[in-house]
This record gives structure tokens, C-alpha cells and sequence, in this order.
């Protein structure tokens, strides 16, 4: 039984990394606006408690680009991550690859920290870099539904789908 889970995870791990391969953004300046636009926006229903200009940062390096918000692994409250009108913080990294003015996605990983006690005290989106060399355990694109060890294999979404799955899917559910 366990070699065939295996070669289950192996052929969904290529599945995913196919599709992550497959997302095509626009320029890297493109993909940072529009997240900006969107947290923005998202921002006006919270009553602008998050200032998006200083907590949207970007760094580029040749053709690999990251733009993050927060701290890269949730520790604790700061005040470099977005709050949510629930008590919720997010915090997120995106690496882009850039070339002839499109981007690909390199890796990423979103971070929302649930407010209160209901559920899950978090539900984290991760595209890892590449493969891991056991895809059962640890799948290239996987969601964490509140423990840091349980990794559930979910598709490759482009930045603003993640997004859009945790302001409109989870953080209305809080």
C-alpha cells in the first residue's frame, strides 16, 4: 500500500509542479501593482487600519523578484502584518522570475493567522521552490489547515487566486 500512495504523490506532485510551471503573470511592476490594488481595496472594508504603502515591500535581484508583506514566518503579532476586521493577521512572500517582461512563479507562501478560538489557528498556501523528494509528505504546492505538519496537496494559484480564497473564503467564514 505505501509504495502505491507513493506513486500517487509522485504523479499529483507532477501534476502540481506542471501546473505552477504553466502560470504566466505579467511584469513583475504589473504583478506588484495589482496586489497592491487588491489589498487596497480590500483594505477600504477594514476602514483603512493598514497602511498598504508601507507594508507592501519589494526587493529585485536580476530577473528574480519578491514582494512580501510581514514576516516571513508567523511568530506572533507585528506591526508589519495586515489585519483582518475578524483580529486575523496576514502575512505573505511571492517569488517571481522575470523574463521579456513576464513573470513566472517561482514560489510562495501566504500566512493567515485566525483571530479567536474558533477552528484552525491558521491556514497557510505554499508553493515550495521545487519538488521534495517525498511528494506524500511534503507535496510542491499544499495547503496547511492549522498544523504545521499536515500538508494538503491543493493546486497552483496564481497570487491574487490565493488572496481571493482568504478574504473571500476563509475570512468570511471566521
Amino acid at each position: 500500500m505505501e509504495h502505491h500512495a507513493l506513486n500517487c504523490a509522485q504523479r499529483l506532485d507532477q501534476k502540481l509542479d506542471a501546473e505552477a510551471r504553466a502560470i504566466v503573470l505579467p511584469s513583475f511592476k504589473e504583478v506588484l501593482a495589482s496586489i497592491r490594488v487588491y489589498l487596497l481595496k480590500q483594505n477600504s472594508e477594514v476602514d483603512q487600519v493598514n497602511n498598504i504603502y508601507q507594508l507592501l515591500k519589494e526587493k529585485k535581484s536580476g530577473p528574480v523578484g519578491l514582494i512580501a508583506l510581514g514576516p516571513e514566518f508567523d511568530a506572533g503579532p507585528t506591526d508589519f502584518h495586515y489585519r483582518l476586521r475578524s483580529g486575523s493577521r496576514l502575512s505573505f512572500g511571492i517569488t517571481l522570475h522575470e523574463s521579456n517582461s513576464r513573470c513566472s512563479l517561482v514560489a510562495y507562501r501566504f500566512h493567515l493567522h485566525i483571530g479567536g478560538n474558533k477552528g484552525p489557528t491558521f491556514f497557510r498556501f505554499d508553493l515550495n521552490r521545487s519538488a521534495h523528494v517525498h511528494p506524500l509528505v511534503e507535496p510542491r504546492s499544499h495547503m496547511h489547515p492549522g498544523q504545521d505538519n499536515v500538508r494538503l496537496p491543493s493546486p497552483a494559484l496564481e497570487p491574487l487566486e490565493v488572496l481571493d480564497r482568504i478574504f473571500h473564503v476563509i475570512a468570511t467564514a471566521e
